[in-house]
């Protein structure tokens, strides 16, 4: 079975997406990980509870992985190379711009935004809390820069 460029990089996505999915599956079957990230934990299933549903995704993504190096060697090779360490801070940068973004919803301002009961000590506090975090953030932002 001949597959085309555009079918072989089709199968490639469909193989991540549901490796992905299993990988979120597993998590929160066995962690109690919710999928979103955020929020309130889940309950972990007894192990063999999380096996008898996450077993047969397990199989068919291994069964997926299987035909894709049939199919499509290269372009699944591809997709499993490791990234460059650089990618990698290059991900990390981002990922702290929305640390960034997230603590600067803490501003005494954008607080007041969401409850006019604010005091003059709950400002002082929430400016020192936002000034906190932002020493932690440039602290990180450091660390990163001197390795990119």
């Amino acid at each position: 079975m001949a597959l085309s460029r555009g079918q072989r990089r089709h199968l490639i996505s469909a193989y991540a997406t549901i490796s992905n999915l299993l990988t979120q599956m597993e998590e929160a079957a066995s962690e109690g990980r919710s999928p979103t990230g955020v929020g309130a934990p889940l309950t972990p299933l007894d192990p063999d509870e999380a096996e008898e549903i996450c077993g047969p995704v397990r199989e068919l993504r291994d069964r997926l992985r299987e035909r894709a190096h049939a199919l499509a060697p290269e372009e699944l090779a591809e997709f499993e190379r490791e990234q460059s360490e650089r990618n990698t801070y290059i991900w990390l940068s981002n990922l702290l711009g929305k640390v960034r973004e997230a603590a600067d919803g803490l501003t005494p301002r954008r607080m007041h935004s969401y409850g006019s009961s604010w005091n003059d000590d709950d400002e002082q506090a929430a400016a020192e809390l936002h000034a906190e975090l932002l020493d932690m953030i440039r602290e990180a932002r450091r660390a990163l820069d001197g390795k990119m």
